[in-house]
């Protein structure tokens, strides 16, 4: 039992200290479920993260999912900027069905986290 709670204590800790890193890279006003968006985008097949795949995923509310999705992009509401780590893509045989790819400054981001984590 005590083996179990220090591997829950140090999964904690490495937890707490990816969150920091990925604030201080990003913003400290950043919201997990938002870090857990751009993770899911920058390691996910293409045109798989959409708000849908995010509420069904997560168990969250579609306009939780919306606005968090939005959040990632550079316009998170009309007089809020968002941190433009990812953008809109639109399937060119359908044009309403949109999802989320990264941007370059979302890349570059990545590749930063992917440093620290290993």
């Amino acid at each position: 039992m005590d083996s179990e709670i220090n591997l829950g204590l140090k999964t904690s800790s490495q937890f707490i200290k990816q969150l920091n890193a990925f604030r201080h890279l990003v913003s400290s006003d950043i919201k997990p479920i938002q870090m857990t968006i751009f993770l899911e985008v920058a390691t996910s097949s293409s045109s798989q993260v959409t708000p849908n795949y995010i509420q069904s995923k997560y168990g969250i509310t579609q306009s939780s999912a919306s606005r968090n999705c939005r959040a990632l992009t550079c316009r998170a509401s009309p007089h809020r900027d968002g941190y433009n780590l990812c953008q809109w893509a639109f399937v060119e045989s359908d044009h309403r069905y949109k999802f989320l790819e990264l941007t370059e400054h979302g890349k570059n981001v990545a590749n930063e986290l992917k440093m620290l984590f290993n």
